[in-house]
């Protein structure tokens, strides 16, 4: 393992919302303030010098406490300078909490999903718009706006952005669900509601003089992609066990006899700090996700894609679909093609 940069505490895996398109299960877990600050202070040797840290869950603001009480904890901390995020649904996200977000200069990504919402949660509408509100009055620099589609709801893609735009949004960015199939015809509607988003975003770009939408944004990156989960990076779950990612824990925490299971899982803390071969051991094993190494379904290797270096894909955001660490979905495949193309396209005019 590296000098750790970023950090996780997936505080509880409780939730008020049960969206369709989320990974992660739900149950009656929370961490304790003594489990983290055992885990951070048992990492202190190792943090970088600036070390990124995150709240998520479930949702985080069932849990508030813990941010309140870790965030107090590290400001001890004099060698190494913490940047804090949060990813919240913002349906329970109060005024204080804004207040105390923005003295500690977290970073917020509200998970909102413009006419989406109703399909996702219909009571929540009215109370993250106010959150989103609130945030857009008291911290305007602060915040992220993810808007997730699936085939089902992706016709509302720009229309939905449009009207987060219109709001005076800073930010924001959209994600696509791809643990199910996206066939052609979903494909087809993707392409339109892109073509549609980027006229509108050329024009907010040409009036404000500033790109609002996180995906077209030119990041100037190239290359083979590699997770670096479990080498500069690891996150504590709420059942005190440790992994590089909290995504391995969505796809195997409750797993434990899938032989994957003790291939990604570091063990509860104990076991953690006190096992330095089996940490080595297990870090080695996330260092061979790589997308150079990945397959498809008809077993193309990735190696072998005159793509490969303007692709990357989550390995296990693939698996949730097809259950194999490493091996990607053909759709996902003509997904990422189809944003490349689009990407390569905008970034060429403007």
């Amino acid at each position: 393992m590296q000098e750790l940069s970023s950090l996780t505490l997936v505080l509880t895996d409780k939730c008020n919302f049960s969206c369709p398109y989320c990974p992660q299960h739900r149950g009656k877990k929370t961490l304790k303030i003594e489990a983290i600050k055992d885990f951070l202070d048992y990492l202190k040797p190792r943090l970088a010098e600036e070390v990124w840290l995150g709240f998520y869950g479930g949702e985080p603001l069932l849990a508030w406490p813990l941010v309140e009480k870790t965030v107090e904890h590290l400001q001890k901390s004099r060698k190494t300078k913490f940047h804090f995020t949060l990813t919240s649904n913002g349906s329970l996200l109060k005024k204080e909490q804004i207040v105390f977000f923005k003295e500690n200069k977290f970073e917020l990504v509200l998970s909102y999903d413009g006419l989406a919402q109703a399909k996702r949660d219909p009571g929540s509408v009215v109370a993250v718009e106010k959150a989103l509100a609130d945030l857009k009055k008291n911290y305007p620099e602060g915040y992220t706006i993810n808007s997730v589609f699936t085939p089902a709801t992706v016709s509302m893609l720009s229309a939905s952005i449009e009207i987060l735009m219109g709001q005076g949004h800073r930010n924001l960015q959209y994600s696509l669900d791809l643990s199910v199939p996206w066939q052609d015809f979903d494909l087809m509607v993707l392409q339109r509601e892109l073509n549609r988003l980027a006229g509108r975003c050329l024009e907010v770009q040409n009036k404000t003089g500033r790109m609002t939408l996180e995906n077209f944004k030119d990041s100037g990156k190239k290359g083979i992609f590699a997770c670096f989960a479990g080498r500069d990076r690891l996150a504590l779950l709420p059942d005190n066990t440790v992994w590089g990612c909290y995504l391995f824990y969505d796809l195997l925490g409750h797993r434990p006899d899938h032989p994957d299971y003790k291939k990604y899982c570091f063990g509860k803390m104990p076991a953690f700090k006190k096992d330095k071969a089996r940490n080595d051991a297990v870090a080695s094993n996330y260092r061979d996700l790589r997308q150079d190494y990945f397959f498809t379904e008809t077993k193309e290797l990735c190696s072998l894609c005159d793509k490969l270096e303007n692709c990357s894909v989550c390995p296990v955001v693939a698996a949730l679909a097809t259950s194999e660490l490493g091996l990607i979905p053909t759709w996902t495949c003509r997904l990422k093609a189809l944003q490349t193309r689009f990407k390569a396209q905008w970034t060429a005019i403007h």
